[in-house]
């Protein structure tokens, strides 16, 4: 098999963006490239999209002009030069992976891929499904053309309402290329079903996986002496990301803090940004560890945690919440997104209604039940080691490379 796939980056989120699928692809014995925004890895097996000049201008005119034009990813001119290259040329099966959240590669391009490429779509949230917003929340229009936004603001900003004719466009991209869809989770796959312009096509759940010893050499008490918490502490990990995402219930998570009263030093141990936080500063003991790159650093984290929040009111999928059940530590999520059945609530994790107070409940909860915790942490590893390994992810990838280069045979042969 030959395949390519096409992503922002080729290290950054490498549990989901191909780069792993890529990498067994190659131990195989199988021909794989990357086509990428941003290159980190010295390899010759990925290539940067465009030119450095036509990098530079995506990233700043065409990003500026598309704000005001209210469309995205229809202008980008990087992903272009990849009409020329051999490796597009010779692939067989073309991966899109993570191709919007940065102006690199136009849709446009898609159909002309499709006429000579059998494509696969990762889609890694409803962005694809909509006119314009990453998450739709409570709003339906998405599901009849959009037009009329209630929030041009939401994710990707724009200066005027394009959503109608964003939605329209997305619909003939994918009418004229027939991508096979994968998606994450079952809430994603729920959302497929319901859009009018993907409900046709063929879709696949590939949950993203982690490695098997993701954890295995770390302790609670090393990983609470490396970032300096007493050992006795009560430590309460989550993902900030303050007025930047507010779709990971940062709030909520504040609300619900200031609710309980513990008797014990409670730690709070942040991942992602920075600040923020005031409220909660006189009352809890607050570690900051901001954006982290090293894997070592999220594993301490997470196992020198007692619970990771995840009240995310806007969730595809939630690769932090699998990585805390393999490090041993219990979620707290919200229902209404991918999340519950994703940690497999109740049995390996915590779903509770979008409130504070609920959330503030469940913490209370099942920091006082040492059967309930016990059963959480020893469920929530089962499910990784069952349904969430690396191995499983890459290999379901390779079985559906492997199906579609069969029809493909096939339908020369007829």
């Amino acid at each position: 098999m030959n395949v390519l796939t096409i992503t922002t980056w080729d290290s950054s989120g490498e549990q989901f963006n191909g780069y792993l699928v890529h990498q067994e692809l190659l131990r195989q014995g199988h021909q794989s490239d990357m086509a990428v925004m941003h290159k980190e890895k010295d390899d010759s097996t990925i290539h940067i999209l465009g030119s450095r000049l036509a990098r530079f201008f995506d990233r700043t005119v065409i990003k500026v002009v598309e704000e005001l034009l209210g469309i995205r990813c229809l202008l980008p001119i990087s992903g272009w030069s990849l009409l020329l290259k051999k490796y597009y040329r010779d692939s067989e099966i073309i991966h899109l992976q993570m191709i919007h959240g940065n102006p690199f590669f136009s849709l446009l391009l898609i159909p002309l891929i499709g006429r000579h490429h059998r494509i696969v779509w990762t889609l890694h949230d409803p962005w694809m499904l909509t006119g314009h917003c990453v998450h739709p929340l409570d709003c339906t229009r998405w599901r009849s053309g959009c037009g009329d936004c209630p929030d041009l603001a939401r994710t990707f900003r724009i200066a005027r309402d394009g959503t109608g004719l964003m939605w329209r466009l997305k619909a003939r991209v994918i009418a004229s290329s027939n991508p096979t869809i994968v998606v994450a989770s079952r809430w994603m796959q729920e959302m497929v079903r319901k859009s009018p312009v993907f409900s046709h096509l063929p879709c696949h759940l590939i949950p993203f996986g982690i490695e098997g010893t993701f954890a295995d050499k770390m302790t609670r008490p090393s990983a609470r002496q490396s970032l300096g918490i007493p050992a006795d502490a009560t430590v309460i990990a989550f993902r900030y990301r303050g007025d930047a995402e507010p779709f990971k219930g940062v709030s909520y998570i504040e609300e619900a803090l200031l609710k309980i009263r513990f008797d014990k030093p409670v730690y709070l141990l942040t991942i992602d940004q920075k600040g923020g936080m005031e409220r909660l500063r006189d009352r809890y003991k607050v570690i900051e560890l901001g954006w982290v790159e090293d894997r070592r650093t999220v594993i301490e984290a997470l196992t020198a945690a007692d619970l990771f929040l995840m009240p995310s009111v806007a969730e595809a999928f939630g690769m932090m919440a699998i990585e805390s059940m393999a490090c041993g530590t219990p979620v707290i999520v919200f229902e209404g997104t991918a999340l519950p059945d994703v940690i497999h609530a109740p049995q390996g994790g915590i779903a509770v209604p979008r409130d504070a107070g609920a959330l503030a409940g469940a913490i209370e909860m099942v920091l006082g039940d040492r059967e309930l915790y016990e059963s959480l942490v020893e469920n929530g590893r089962r499910f990784v080691r069952e349904e969430y390994s690396v191995e499983q992810y890459t290999q379901r990838h390779i079985d559906l490379y492997r199906q579609l280069t069969c029809e493909k045979e096939g339908a020369k042969q007829t």
